[in-house]
This record gives C-alpha cells, sequence and structure tokens, in this order.
C-alpha cells in the first residue's frame, strides 16, 4: 500500500494537532518497528532488512524481548498472533496458547480441589492446575510456518536475540527494577516462587 501526502501528514483535527506528544511522529515507506525496548525492535527492523515480512520481524521482536525484557514476554507463555495478508486482503490469526497437562481431566482436578461434582470453584493461583504447558515457542514457529516471508529462516529470526544473549546488552532502568529479586514491597520474589519455602 503506497503511502500519500494525506497518510503522512497531520489533518486539520484541532484534537489531533493538539495532542501532548514530546516526539515527532515516525514515518516510513519500507516497513517499521516499534516495542517497549530499542534493541528488540532493532532485531525486528534487521530481519525486515533481510527480507522478511512483519511476522518474520513479529518473533524476532518478541525473542529480543525475552532478552531485553524477560518480565514483558516469555517463551514460557503464551502468544497470539493477527496477521494481515494484504495480498489475500485477509486477517488470519493464530492461537499460542499453552494447554493444561495431557493427562489432567476434569474428574482428577475436581478430586484434588476438593470439589464435588457440579460444585462451581476456583482453581488457586499457586495450584499445579493453573500452570498451562507454554505454547509460545510452538505459536512462533508456526507464525513465521503460515505467515512468514519464507525469505528468512527461524534460526535467521532467532539470531538477534540469541546474539544478545551471548554478547550481553544494557540493561534499562525499568527492566532492572522488574527482573531484580527484591522488588520495591520488600519481598523477596524468589522465596515468592517457592512452595512451602523449598
Amino acid at each position: 500500500m503506497p503511502l500519500n501526502a494525506r497518510a503522512i501528514f497531520p489533518s486539520s483535527d484541532p484534537e489531533f494537532i493538539w495532542f501532548p506528544s514530546r516526539r515527532s511522529v515516525v514515518h516510513s515507506t519500507n516497513g517499521i518497528i516499534a516495542s517497549t525496548q530499542p534493541l528488540a525492535s532493532q532485531a525486528g527492523q534487521r530481519i525486515l532488512q533481510d527480507g522478511g515480512n512483519a511476522a518474520d520481524a513479529a518473533i524476532a521482536v518478541a525473542a529480543a524481548l525475552n532478552m531485553t525484557e524477560p518480565s514483558s514476554t516469555g517463551i514460557g507463555g503464551d502468544m497470539f498472533c493477527l496477521f494481515y495478508d494484504a495480498g489475500k486482503k485477509k486477517v488470519r490469526a493464530l492461537n499460542g496458547s499453552g494447554r493444561s497437562s495431557k493427562n489432567n481431566t476434569l474428574d482428577q482436578m475436581r478430586r484434588d480441589l476438593g470439589l464435588k461434582p457440579g460444585d462451581p470453584g476456583d482453581i488457586p493461583s499457586r495450584s499445579v492446575h493453573s500452570v498451562t504447558v507454554p505454547g509460545a515457542a510452538a505459536g512462533w514457529v508456526d507464525t513465521v510456518k503460515f505467515f512468514g516471508s519464507g525469505n528468512v529462516s527461524l534460526k535467521q529470526i532467532l539470531t538477534p536475540a540469541i546474539e544478545l544473549g551471548e554478547e550481553g546488552f544494557p540493561v534499562t532502568e525499568l527492566a532492572s527494577v522488574f527482573v531484580s529479586p527484591i522488588n520495591t514491597h520488600g519481598d523477596n520474589r524468589a522465596d515468592a516462587c517457592l512452595v512451602a519455602g523449598e
């Protein structure tokens, strides 16, 4: 979709003009990456420059965020993707959420939680039943397989994140607070992850 002057310059709507932003609007005609971490955005831009598309770049950004902001996203979690195929003018979706364990049944879960058949109940957040098998890794692979450009391999897509892990990177102020073992409330996060102190 080529851009024209109307797509780039602000409208005459006063609300738009008075938007209290401290930064200039960024424009691009060859793709753009936006994330909460500049190094992750740089990873996505690298994939675009290597011939990848938005889906390829999104996975590169997610992988780089795993390194640079591990509290924001994680390969041990879930992922979801909405992909707009401009050629087909169609939006496609991918559900990369985790599943419950293979051998788990509703009856077993009710017994473990002490619930009688038909009784409503909640799964406690510290229960083993509240944890799913991570779906992000498979979701990344599926995103590249179904929506990727075919011009870059998964190895190429993950390389910027691997390099961040192997070579190191400057940790931002906020990321350092989020991954610190002691939070502002004085709780030891490592202890909070233990069950019965073990």
